[in-house]
């Protein structure tokens, strides 16, 4: 997703020992993995289990709690999201993580229907935003399927000024 949605020059600046991010449905701590190799500072969100190593990465912080009721101590520049949710509900908690300013960018899945697969996607975009209300304009909006095998697409959601 990384290298689909973001240039060199853009995963240089904001995806670095400075940059600070919220890994929704963390476990078993793939995306936490990938951040923390950039040195990005991650909380790990998840009632599941982390892999072993990254339990003890002093550069993240495994949180045993719920992904749509956890709130970040500070703003983030990053909120990815891996949850395992209706398509629907998991737009409406990042449109209010960006409407909020807890999060500058977000990366993450969504995970579709067997039935009516672009429905959702259609359904998700309009969802979002409408939960963005009179902000919506100011962000864009990319989604994609990845991979071919996985019923599922990757959004990332970043303001427009920002490239």
């Amino acid at each position: 997703a990384i290298a689909v949605f973001l240039d060199e020059e853009d995963a240089l600046l904001h995806l670095d020992g400075r940059a600070t991010a919220a890994d929704l449905g963390a476990a078993p701590g793939g995306w936490t993995w990938v951040l923390r190799r950039r040195g990005v500072r991650v909380h790990a969100i998840d009632n599941g289990e982390l892999a072993p190593g990254l339990a003890v990465d002093p550069g993240g912080d495994h949180q045993r709690a719920d992904a749509f009721t956890w709130r970040p101590p500070s703003r983030l520049d990053w909120v990815v999201c891996d949850v395992v949710d209706k398509p629907a509900r998991v737009v409406e908690l990042l449109a209010r993580w960006v409407r909020k300013g807890w999060a500058s960018r977000a990366l993450f899945n969504l995970k579709l229907p067997m039935k009516q697969r672009w429905r959702a996607v259609v359904d998700a975009r309009q969802r979002l935003e409408r939960a963005l209300g009179p902000e919506a304009g100011a962000w864009a909006l990319d989604l994609r399927q990845l991979c071919h095998d996985r019923e599922e697409v990757t959004g990332y959601l970043r303001r427009r000024e920002d490239g």
